[in-house]
């Protein structure tokens, strides 16, 4: 028995989606500049914010402990949810599959829809962000970054990394809440 293929669901018309994508990706691309985005784009899958979220523990008391505690939960579990949960339903191609599309980095084939490292950056950022408001613009600013990073480099469609963000965000306001609340005894 074949198991049944969703197809993501249409955030933007498909043209929109593809003029976006050639957009970004068309930017210019050199080897050193390949080499920058493909570190934003690195640091944006989990490890960075985990390692963000230890400095915050360490260097920022009771409220930077918490704070870490929810960035890095944030962070980890929404990669897993969108890597093992939400990808195996929609299996979008990623934009290289069937195109001669320049892709920066190893050429994955798992599923596009959504982005997991705009997902992550974004889980990552709002936890921060709930613990330390004025760090907001900074962390949403390296969240977008990251997400833009994976359209440059070839990988991602923008509605995959626009449904990530949404994700991250749902998910990163939930772990810092859970972290933030205190606990009735």
């Amino acid at each position: 028995m074949q198991t049944p293929h969703l197809e993501p669901p249409r955030i933007l018309p498909e043209s929109l989606d593809r003029r976006l994508y050639l957009m970004i990706h068309g930017l210019p691309h050199s080897p050193v500049g390949d080499r920058y985005v493909t570190l934003l784009s690195d640091l944006g899958e989990g490890l960075g914010w985990v390692g963000a979220g230890v400095a915050m523990a360490w260097l920022g008391g009771s409220r930077g402990r918490r704070a870490g505690l929810a960035t890095a939960i944030a962070s980890l579990g929404t990669t897993y949810l969108v890597q093992r949960i939400v990808k195996p339903v929609f299996k979008r191609n990623r934009p290289h599959v069937g195109r001669n599309v320049l892709v920066v980095g190893i050429r994955t084939t798992d599923a596009s829809f959504p982005s997991g490292h705009s997902a992550s950056s974004f889980a990552a950022a709002t936890a921060v962000s709930v613990f330390y408001p004025k760090a907001s613009p900074l962390v949403f600013a390296l969240a977008a970054g990251v997400g833009a990073s994976r359209v440059h480099l070839g990988h991602h469609f923008p509605s995959d990394v626009g449904v990530g963000a949404l994700i991250g965000v749902a998910t990163g306001t939930f772990v810092a809440w859970l972290v933030k609340t205190p606990k009735a005894i």
